[in-house]
């Protein structure tokens, strides 16, 4: 059987759902695929290769419900990309966790800056991504405290019944969209505003 890096990742996601993160392993990849696990090294050295090729399949398989319509305004694709991203977490258990901290191993996934136009009209580029991977980095977050609670669609951790307030309780998408409206004002406030660092005007 002649395997690939991408055969690897979709059974490591199909096979996380069921064991979750802390139980998957290239062992019980190689069982699922028919195989020894001394063939998997062939194509990925340790775990940490594992998850970086899991995520980039991931977000591979997102990249159509990421896209967006050329009409909407630079914000608006930046908060809609945000969505996209949770959704393709969530779809996952422990999908935070196995996307924080990974390498996007096809670099022909990343797309076109969200606020290009911005940085044509002149907007500092630094600037630009420091504020987007702001973003990003709200989503992932939220996203990983959401699944701890909440592990899978219909799950709840009984522990943080009696222990959590309304902030964790509540509704997970009215949190999230609350959350990701206060990170967008603040982001774009911060670009707004000047003699931050990386603004170039003195402070």
């Amino acid at each position: 059987m002649a395997l690939s890096r991408q055969d690897i990742a979709r059974s490591g996601l199909k096979l996380l759902n069921e064991v979750g993160l802390n139980g998957l392993t290239l062992r019980l990849i190689a069982a699922d695929l028919g195989v020894k696990a001394p063939a998997l090294y062939w194509h990925l050295k340790n775990k940490q290769e594992l998850l970086d090729e899991m995520a980039t399949q991931m977000y591979r398989d997102s990249a159509e419900e990421r896209a967006t319509p050329a009409s909407l305004g630079e914000w608006d694709v930046v908060a809609h990309r945000a969505r996209a991203l949770r959704r393709m977490m969530l779809a996952y258990r422990d999908g935070g966790k196995v996307f924080s901290g990974t390498y996007l191993a096809d670099l022909s996934l990343v797309g076109e800056h969200p606020l290009r136009r911005s940085i044509e009209a002149g907007l500092d580029e630094g600037r630009a991504s420091r504020a987007t991977f702001t973003v990003y980095c709200f989503v992932i977050g939220y996203v990983i405290e959401e699944q701890a609670v909440r592990p899978m669609p219909g799950e709840f951790d009984e522990r943080y019944r009696e222990t959590a307030g309304e902030a964790v309780l509540g509704d997970a998408d009215v949190r999230f969209e609350d959350g990701l409206a206060m990170v967008l004002s603040g982001v774009r406030g911060w670009l707004e505003t000047p003699g931050q660092p990386g603004s170039g005007t003195p402070v």
